[in-house]
């Protein structure tokens, strides 16, 4: 049986959300292939933190592209983009901390635009009203990133249903934690 490429990124980006010193053998074992077969399909460590970016930054794009194009009602736009928060919470919890990824100015050249791209989105929800326009857009786009990350790694220790959390994070979005 051959286990997809994007399956093992999947599966790594998880452990090392988890363990960020994890080896090649724990990311292998929990991939649930073999070490000889992660290398195979990534030869070094950096090697595979470098696809994990590139994967998450498309998974980005490619969200951000859906909604920049979209001409529904803004409140549709950002829960669709809410919908696909995972990509956002790897973003911020890997993208912009790992060594690996940090080193390389095309990935931080990405990860900044595509912040950019969630600030304007956010501006959008601002001109319509939807979101606060008392505060600056940089803000709120951070803490939909904060927001992303913190319902993914929740998520991935059990300690809420992956269809919860874009429910919740529109909640905190929309209406603050004030009861």
């Amino acid at each position: 049986m051959r286990i997809p490429a994007a399956e093992v990124l999947e599966s790594a980006t998880a452990v090392l959300a988890k363990d960020r010193g994890a080896s090649m053998q724990v990311i292998a074992a929990r991939a649930g292939i073999s070490r000889a077969t992660l290398l195979r399909l990534f030869p070094t460590r950096q090697v595979l933190v470098q696809a994990m970016a590139e994967k998450i930054l498309d998974d980005c794009d490619r969200v951000l592209a859906q909604a920049e194009a979209d001409t529904a009602p803004v409140e549709q736009v950002l829960a669709a983009v809410v919908a696909e928060y995972t990509p956002f919470a790897q973003l911020w919890n890997f993208v912009y901390v790992e060594p690996d990824v940090l080193g390389v100015p095309e990935a931080s050249e990405r990860a900044g635009a595509i912040f950019r791209r969630t600030v304007s989105l956010v501006e959008r929800g601002q001109n319509a009203g939807l979101l606060r326009g008392d505060m600056p857009a940089t803000w709120l786009a951070s803490t939909f990133c904060g927001l992303a990350e913190t319902a993914w790694e929740l998520t991935l220790e059990g300690h809420m249903g992956a269809r919860q959390a874009p429910d919740f994070i529109n909640a905190i979005l929309l209406h603050g934690v004030t009861a």
